[in-house]
């Protein structure tokens, strides 16, 4: 559903992504400890640079997401599985539909919430 271009689309007009428009969560790291709410609420989650850096994107807010809707399960699959590599892969446990980019503008579709499995 979401092809190359259409992620580093969502990126740039902006969950932890080295690659372009692929966020992902690490609980500890800046986002609320991974915990995902029961319904979008609160603040809207918005793609941040990870600081002392600022080379990696990770999510604020990451309690604003709710779990990945039943009919949205196979984009978030392939959203998250732009990150994947040989030893890890990564799974959408997120989802808000009014998530932010850098940009603190919502990304068209929402957003998604990556962790590795």
């Amino acid at each position: 559903m979401f092809n190359r271009s259409t992620r580093i689309l969502m990126a740039a007009a902006g969950v932890i992504g080295l690659l372009a428009g692929c966020a992902t969560s690490t609980p500890g790291v800046g986002t609320d400890s991974g915990r995902v709410g029961s319904n979008p609420g609160g603040l809207s989650p918005q793609l941040v640079y990870e600081p002392p850096e600022f080379k990696r994107l990770l999510w604020s807010n990451v309690g604003s997401f709710e779990p990945v809707p039943e009919n949205l399960e196979a984009a978030g699959r392939d959203f998250c599985s732009c990150q994947d590599t040989d030893n890890v892969k990564y799974t959408a446990i997120g989802y808000h539909p009014y998530a932010m980019g850098t940009d603190s503008y919502p990304i068209k579709g929402g957003g998604f919430l990556c962790v590795a499995n």
